[in-house]
């Protein structure tokens, strides 16, 4: 097991039980000692959900660069899948929005890799950012 692994499982806890500032730290840290060994996946995974966390409390530049980060590590990973990819697109897309910048382009993306994957709340999320059916349903 990774160093950085029990990190993300008591961050994952830590959340669940409401505890978000204690969630974010735990995650960071997660994310710097995947950086440090190497591993993107691990490190995009950390990323994601500190995007998450940041846009919740308001940090929503912050949020945008963990998202976009995230982006490029799971482009990069043959170990990512394309729900990984999805999720990290859709937390970029969010941060976008709520910067008041145009997201549709990364909701399309997300969209499409939900609908591959079967994943109707993903889809539907995508479809109402679009405010459009995605092709294939």
């Amino acid at each position: 097991m990774q160093d950085f692994e029990p990190l993300v499982v008591a961050a994952r806890q830590a959340r669940t039980a409401g505890h978000p500032d204690q969630a974010r730290e735990l995650y960071a840290k997660a994310a710097e000692r995947a950086r440090a060994a190497g591993a993107a996946a691990p490190l995009a995974h950390a990323l994601r959900h500190i995007s998450d966390l940041d846009r919740e409390a308001g940090q929503v530049e912050q949020a945008l660069a963990a998202a976009d980060e995230a982006v490029g590590l799971y482009r990069a990973s043959p170990d990512a899948t394309p729900l990984d990819l999805a999720n990290a697109l859709r937390l970029s897309a969010l941060a976008r929005e709520a910067l008041g910048r145009p997201a549709v382009d990364l909701w399309r993306e997300a969209g499409a890799l939900y609908l591959a994957a079967d994943v109707e709340a993903g889809v539907e999320e995508a479809e109402r950012r679009l405010g459009v059916r995605l092709s294939g349903r």
